[in-house]
C-alpha cells in the first residue's frame, strides 16, 4: 500500500479537527494576549513563562468554543454553503466526539489560566468568554442583529488574558475608572474592530446567513442606514486605535506616527470598505494585524 494511503486517515482526521476548532481564530487569540502581556511590561524573561500559558490557554479556549459553538449550531450549518461540509453537519464527526474536544480545550485552558500570575480575575476569563460565545451570542444570533455586539465582548478578552497573567490588576484602584485603563483601551480596539470584521463577512456570505435564519448585522439598521452605521463603526475604530499614541502607550515616535497614519486611513476609506466588501473585509483584518505587530514592537523596543 502506498504512503500517501497510509496517510490519508490522517490528514482527514487533521482536517476536520481543524475545520471544528479553527486555529486561525484561535491565533488571532494568542496575539491579542501576548499583546496585553506586552503592555503590561512582561518582556523579562522571566515573566516568559506566564505569557506562554496565557497565550496557549487564549488559543485552547478559542478552540473550545469553537468547537461547543458548531455543536449548537449544527443544524443552521448545514444549511449554508459555507458549512455544510464542516465535520458535524456531514455527519463525519459525533456530536459527543466535538462536545468531548470543546469541553477538553476549555478545562486545559482553564488549568493553564491556573497557572498564571493573574490570580482570581484570570481565572475568571474562562467562564465569562464560555458564557459571553455560547451562551448569549450563539442563541441570540437567530433573534437579533445586535448578537454581534455580545458576540465582540468574547473576542475583547484575549488581550486581557494577556495583561492579568503578567501579573497586572485588570480592575483599578482609581476612583475614575473600574477597569485599567491601559487595558481597556486595548480591548476596546479588539471591541470596535469585530464590528466592521463581523458586519462585512455577514455582508459577503448573506445569502447563507438567510438560508440558516441568522439575523445579519446590517438588517438591523435598515438598508438605507447601513452605510452611515458601518462608516460610524469604522471612525470608531480608528478613534480608538488614535488613542493609543495619545495616551502614552507606545514610546517611539515612528510608532506613534504609523498609528497614527492606521488610524486616520480607517476613518478615510470607508467608500473603499463599502463599494468592495472583500477588499474592504482584508483591509479592516490587515488592520488589526498591523496594530498589533507595531504595538508589539514598540513594547520589544525594536523601534526608536
Amino acid at each position: 500500500m502506498s504512503r500517501s494511503l497510509l496517510l490519508f486517515p490522517a490528514q482527514a482526521i487533521g482536517r476536520d479537527l481543524a475545520a471544528l476548532l479553527r486555529p486561525r481564530i484561535g491565533l488571532l487569540a494568542t496575539a491579542g494576549a501576548g499583546t496585553g502581556w506586552l503592555l503590561a511590561g512582561g518582556t523579562s524573561l522571566a515573566a516568559a513563562t506566564p505569557a506562554l500559558f496565557a497565550m496557549a490557554g487564549a488559543f485552547l479556549l478559542s478552540c473550545g468554543v469553537s468547537a461547543l459553538n458548531q455543536v449548537q449550531e449544527r443544524g443552521p450549518d448545514a444549511r449554508m454553503a459555507r458549512t455544510a461540509a464542516r465535520p458535524l453537519p456531514s455527519g463525519r464527526m459525533s456530536v459527543r466526539a466535538a462536545l468531548a474536544w470543546g469541553v477538553g480545550c476549555r478545562l486545559l485552558a482553564s488549568a493553564l489560566r491556573v497557572a498564571t500570575r493573574g490570580g482570581l480575575s484570570a481565572a475568571l476569563l474562562v467562564p465569562l468568554t464560555v458564557l459571553l460565545y455560547n451562551g448569549l451570542y450563539t442563541p441570540l444570533k437567530k433573534r437579533t442583529s445586535l448578537a454581534m455586539l455580545v458576540g465582540a465582548l468574547a473576542g475583547a478578552l484575549p488581550p486581557v488574558f494577556g495583561f492579568a497573567a503578567a501579573g497586572s490588576a485588570v480592575f483599578s484602584a482609581h476612583a475614575a475608572a473600574f477597569v485599567e485603563p491601559r487595558i481597556l483601551l486595548l480591548a476596546g480596539v479588539f471591541y470596535a474592530w469585530q464590528v466592521p470584521h463581523f458586519w462585512l463577512f455577514a455582508r459577503i456570505h448573506s445569502a447563507d446567513y438567510q438560508a440558516a435564519g441568522f439575523h445579519v448585522p446590517h438588517s438591523g439598521v435598515g438598508k438605507a442606514r447601513a452605510p452611515g452605521a458601518l462608516r460610524l463603526w469604522l471612525v470608531c475604530y480608528g478613534a480608538l486605535m488614535l488613542l493609543v499614541p495619545a495616551f502614552g502607550l507606545v514610546d517611539a515616535l515612528a510608532i506613534k506616527w504609523l498609528m497614527a497614519s492606521l488610524a486616520l486611513g480607517l476613518g478615510a476609506c470607508p467608500g473603499i470598505v463599502q463599494a468592495r466588501e472583500r477588499l474592504g473585509f482584508a483591509l479592516v483584518n490587515a488592520s488589526l494585524a498591523l496594530f498589533l505587530a507595531v504595538l508589539a514592537a514598540d513594547a520589544l523596543r525594536l523601534v526608536s
